[in-house]
C-alpha cells in the first residue's frame, strides 16, 4: 500500500526543493514543499469481485509549494513540479510502483502566508500498482 511517506520520498527525488516535508512544515523554510493527505472527499472505487482483484490503488494528496517572496519564482517552481508529476510513469519508490499522477486541477495560487511567502497548491491522485499478497 502506498503511504504519504512514499509520496514524500518520490517528490524529494524530483529535486525541485532541498526541503520536502510530510504533514506540517516545521519551520516553513523558504523554497520547500509540503506533502499532505488530501482533505477533499473522493469517490470510493473497488473492483468487481472485491479488493482482492484490484490491480491498482489511489492515494489522494495535496502538495504545498511554499517558495519565497517572488510570485514569479513560486509559479516557476510549482509549474516545474507539476510538469514532472504529469509525465511520470511506472516510477519505483520504496518498493512501490507509481503508475502515474492524475492532477485534479491546474496549479492553484493560494496567495501568501503571514510572512509574505507565496504559496501554490497541487491537488491530485497518485495511481499505484497493488502487488499480489500485499492487500491490507
Amino acid at each position: 500500500m502506498m503511504t504519504l511517506a512514499d509520496i514524500r520520498d518520490y517528490v524529494d527525488s524530483l529535486r525541485i526543493s532541498e526541503h520536502v516535508y510530510m504533514g506540517k512544515l516545521p519551520d516553513k523554510e523558504d523554497e520547500s514543499v509540503g506533502v499532505y493527505n488530501s482533505k477533499h472527499q473522493h469517490t470510493y472505487h473497488t473492483a468487481l469481485g472485491g479488493p482482492a482483484l484490484e490491480g491498482y490503488g489511489e492515494k489522494y494528496v495535496t502538495l504545498l509549494v511554499h517558495w519565497n517572496k517572488s510570485p514569479r519564482d513560486t509559479e516557476k517552481a510549482a509549474t516545474e513540479l507539476f510538469e514532472k508529476l504529469k509525465v511520470a510513469r511506472d516510477v519505483n519508490v520504496n518498493n512501490e510502483t507509481i503508475k502515474f499522477f492524475q492532477p485534479l486541477y491546474d496549479v492553484q495560487d493560494v496567495g501568501t502566508d503571514d510572512a509574505g511567502i507565496y504559496e501554490m497548491v497541487i491537488e491530485g491522485v497518485f495511481i499505484y500498482e497493488k502487488k499480489e499478497g500485499k492487500q491490507a
